[in-house]
């Protein structure tokens, strides 16, 4: 068996037994964009999730190089956050995540960046909803769900072609158990911030 072939079954099983964390996330954050009806609620959402990933997100940058994911500097999502909530005018008040200081090695890492970038797969979605919701025609107030815009699928595809490639350097059990606990972390997050 090759290692891409055995990565791509990494992939799978990643998906496969972080599910049940994947969609209770989802539920948390879609009951959440549902209640919005001003941008001011936008704004505290977009805060909320620019404190949680602001330190995860410079930590990744650290843990993970370029030679296992080549374009790991235009995977940068905090500051679409920052130029929405600047665009909207909402302040930024940091609250102190300490979820970073669990990366520690390239493979855990690795799961949270997996939980980050296939966040981006629903952007679309939400972006349509945030435009009816609040009406919006203005993008530059939305450029967090739609961090990629039309190459969404393609930096998703590039990211797991990455993974895929990457086989002799990644721990599979630090890898789900990254995923996992990042789900698990922002669906807390999410719920007492």
């Amino acid at each position: 068996m090759n290692f891409i072939f055995r990565n791509y079954i990494l992939l799978v099983q990643l998906k496969e037994e972080t599910k049940l964390f994947h969609s209770s996330v989802e539920k948390v954050l879609i009951a959440e964009l549902k209640e919005i009806a001003t941008k001011n609620a936008y704004g505290n959402l977009l805060l909320k999730l620019h404190n949680f990933y602001e330190s995860i997100e410079s930590k990744l940058q650290l843990e993970i190089t370029e030679a296992i994911i080549p374009d790991i500097k235009s995977r940068n999502h905090v500051k679409h956050l920052k130029n929405d909530l600047y665009a909207i005018g909402h302040e930024i008040k940091d609250i102190e995540n300490n979820f970073a200081s669990k990366i520690t090695n390239l493979s855990y890492a690795l799961g949270v960046l997996y939980v980050i970038e296939g966040s981006t797969l629903g952007g679309k979605i939400i972006t349509n909803l945030l435009k009816r919701q609040l009406n919006l025609t203005d993008l530059s107030e939305i450029s967090y769900f739609n961090s990629y815009g039309e190459a969404t699928d393609e930096m998703w595809h590039d990211f797991k072609q990455h993974i895929t490639t990457s086989e002799e350097f990644i721990d599979k059990n630090e890898m789900i158990l990254g995923a996992k606990d990042t789900f698990e972390a922002l669906r807390i997050w999410l719920l007492q911030n």
